[in-house]
């Protein structure tokens, strides 16, 4: 608890709390809601016992009598006993923050991290990056939109799971040819990047392959899973798509997005070393900053033990990286100073790979927005402009 409120509730299957308090105090209990929000539960006296029906994936906080966040459980399916301590351990913080090193250890701390992350976001690191399992992909529509084709797209996540995508490819294309994963934020879908001449449009406009498949679910697909970690899979599965096209050329395969998207774009970009340039808007920031009036999707158990957002975009490098925040943004959310602060613990792994002309920062003068221009300048520069 020292470090923020624990994560959203997400949906899951029926299950049961019984909770004992062996505090020696009175307690407080809330139940933190879909939206991050606090619903009481009243109290629970000292050595008393309360059984409460729940979900799985349900988040329990508990407050003292004065409301001081004292710890919370996250439940599983089935029965769960939450027993409230006397004291509680001081969990470890940020453990394997990067910190600057000879090129060879780099690599190897990458590897561990993105271990490590695999794990905590439940994803086979096994089946992250080679498509073991088949796409099962098919085109359920296609629309001409004069210089490209916009396909409907359905494909497997998992052998339990399909998702929906739309795929543009451009009708005049010499192969090999480069590609972006366009992802949108939260409430967008997977056409939500080409509404309005989006910038997934206008990535397509300029003779870019596209795909973008929805990511801003707040549920679960499947039990025994993270949120974080199906958004993931989810977009290392778009990855897998173009990686079996033979008109992509899997050199020049990127990613953008804004808010959210910006955040997927980190992970894909962290996870997928198949992604050989990334494009992450309005999200440069720091764990802290995002525990304070912001949605807490992006956290999951563990995460704030082992690294802050600066350490997961050290596993692009030594690849392309541009991150963009906005003069404008909202006080509150993703400022350029900060932005500034986190991009300070980026910038020696780069250097450390003699990589440093590969790390970009714009801080554009819109507001929470992608500045299309320097994200085409971007692209145009790392995939050697060669598009027609």
């Amino acid at each position: 608890m020292e470090r923020g409120l624990p994560p959203n509730t997400i949906s899951g299957e029926s299950a049961s709390l019984t909770l004992i308090n062996k505090s020696g105090k009175d307690v407080k209990i809330y139940w933190i809601k879909y939206n991050g929000t606090l619903q009481s539960y009243g109290e629970l006296k000292n050595g008393s016992t309360k059984i409460q029906k729940t979900y799985s994936n349900s988040s329990w906080l508990i407050n003292s009598l004065t409301d001081k966040p004292l710890g919370y459980f996250r439940t599983i399916k089935g029965n769960n006993l939450g027993i409230i301590p006397k004291r509680t351990t001081k969990v470890p913080f940020r453990t394997m923050q990067y910190t600057s090193r000879p090129s060879a250890d780099a690599i190897k701390w990458q590897k561990s991290i993105r271990t490590s992350l695999f794990g905590l976001l439940k994803i086979n690191k096994l089946n992250a990056g080679t498509p073991t399992a088949s796409l099962n992909a098919v085109k359920t529509s296609t629309q001409d939109k004069g210089t490209y084709l916009f396909h409907e797209m359905e494909l497997d996540s998992t052998s339990k799971s399909r998702i929906k995508a739309v795929l543009t490819v451009p009708k005049k294309i010499k192969a090999p040819h480069p590609a972006v994963i366009a992802i949108d934020g939260h409430s967008g879908t997977r056409h939500s990047c080409y509404k309005d001449r989006g910038f997934a449009t206008l990535i397509a406009e300029k003779g870019y392959i596209t795909v973008s498949t929805k990511v801003s679910q707040h549920s679960l697909r499947e039990e025994d899973k993270t949120m974080m970690g199906e958004r993931l899979l989810d977009l290392i599965r778009c990855v897998d798509l173009l990686v079996s096209m033979e008109e992509v050329d899997q050199k020049r395969i990127g990613c953008a997005g804004n808010s959210l998207g910006g955040e997927m774009a980190m992970w894909l970009g962290a996870m997928d070393e198949r992604i050989s340039a990334t494009m992450s808007a309005g999200f440069l920031t720091t764990m802290d900053q995002l525990e304070q009036n912001h949605c807490r999707c992006w956290k999951f158990p563990g995460i704030r033990s082992l690294v802050d957002f600066a350490d997961i975009y050290c596993l692009i490098a030594p690849r392309p990286l541009m991150c963009q925040n906005g003069l404008k943004e909202r006080p509150t959310w993703f400022t350029v100073p900060i932005a500034r602060k986190a991009l300070k613990e980026i910038s020696p792994i780069y250097g450390d790979f003699e990589a440093t002309n590969n790390l970009y920062f714009v801080p554009h003068k819109g507001g929470h927005v992608i500045n299309t221009a320097s994200m085409f300048d971007f692209f145009d520069k790392h995939f050697n402009n060669k598009i027609n």
